[in-house]
């Protein structure tokens, strides 16, 4: 079982790990970490010979998956937790078999840098698996500018799907492989677009909620680094 303090924090889409086809020994890195969930579930999955590296932004998030590795008992394994931004990781190139993100990127403004970024660290044939937020049809500018207000919310950097694939070819990445897509129901919808809680990210209002119903969905994909020729 995940400790409380992780599962509290965690404000994902969907789960990397259940479809990223972990192996023992393999190197992980969670863009995103949050309060740690998925980076003890990665690392139960490539035990203590793997690595697992989790990366956040906020000081706090890291300070609460540092406590959510120790209530799960997994201080001794190979887990390492950092303050950075996503697009400058500081991690040497090529140095990961697997990136693992949930329902982070669609929150990152330079979404390309990310995924450059992303790109360098992984081995040449290493993969990733991305639990995301995408819009699957145009909305109007200016309700678009509203939900920016709220940027923590998962409205406000969310793009069309065309343009976040185009974003991740731009990379390098290929093979891409769709496992699973959702269109939020309003109750999904309000709940993200108030990600990590109303506490922090005031809902937008009611009628702006009812014009994205039916438009924005949750996608879980794979994709790969090219092996070189």
């Amino acid at each position: 079982m995940a400790p409380e303090v992780a599962l509290n924090l965690s404000r994902g889409c969907g789960n990397p790990t259940g479809f990223a086809n972990l192996k023992p020994k393999d190197v992980v890195v969670d863009f995103g970490c949050g309060g740690g969930i998925d980076v003890i579930l990665a690392a139960r999955k490539v035990g203590k010979e793997g690595r697992v590296v989790g990366l956040d932004f906020a000081p706090q998030m890291i300070e609460h998956a540092k406590k959510a590795v120790i209530d799960s008992g997994l201080q001794e394994w190979n887990i390492e937790l950092r303050v950075v931004d996503m697009e400058e990781s500081q991690l040497p190139g090529g140095c990961a078999d697997v990136v693992i993100s949930n329902c982070v990127i669609n929150l990152c403004p330079k979404k390309e840098a990310v995924y450059e970024e992303v790109f360098r660290i992984l081995k040449h044939g290493g993969r990733l698996a991305i639990s995301d937020i995408v819009l699957n049809e145009n909305i109007d500018s200016q309700l678009l500018e509203r939900f920016q207000l709220t940027w923590a919310g998962c409205l406000g950097g969310a793009i069309l799907e065309e343009s976040y694939w185009h974003t991740m070819r731009k990379a390098g990445f290929t093979e891409f492989q769709i496992v699973s897509r959702h269109t939020l129901t309003p109750m999904e919808l309000k709940a993200m677009a108030s990600c990590p809680g109303e506490e922090f990210t005031p809902p937008p209002n009611k009628e702006d909620l009812g014009i994205v119903q039916g438009k924005v969905d949750s996608i879980k994909f794979t994709a790969i680094k090219p092996l070189l020729v």
